[in-house]
């Protein structure tokens, strides 16, 4: 797999997982009065999001290459050849999804302590 259709790949996810986070981050800031449920709630959120990653990953060979985002970043010249662009595209997008996935679940798991250690500190 080229370094450019694996730079596509994550650049599409990333993108992604960015207005995820943003999202969870601005719900999290409108529960800041009780800091133990804003924290629960987001590890909840970056967890599921874990989740759903892991289960997009799992279904990327199954995305014809076309119809990717990672297809139309790539420009005309590192684009691989169309026999071998499905398995390349389809490995490469499982890899940012896993990559990504592991991110946000580290992330839920420390904020899911935070949330244990605020609750312990009766915030």
């Amino acid at each position: 797999m080229s370094p450019e259709v694996r730079q596509a790949a994550y650049i599409s996810t990333i993108r992604g997982c960015g207005f995820v986070a943003l999202g969870i981050v601005t719900l999290m800031i409108g529960f800041v009065y009780q800091p133990s449920l804003s924290l629960r709630i987001g590890g909840t959120c970056f967890l599921i999001a874990a989740l759903i990653l892991v289960l997009k990953a799992r279904r990327a060979p199954q995305r014809p290459f076309r119809d990717t985002e990672v297809w139309l970043l790539l420009e005309e010249q590192h684009r691989p050849a169309r026999a071998f662009a499905q398995t390349a595209i389809a490995h490469a997008r499982a890899e940012a999804f896993y990559h990504f996935a592991r991110t946000a679940a580290l992330l839920a798991v420390v904020l899911l302590c935070g949330a244990v250690v605020a609750g312990l500190a009766g915030r």
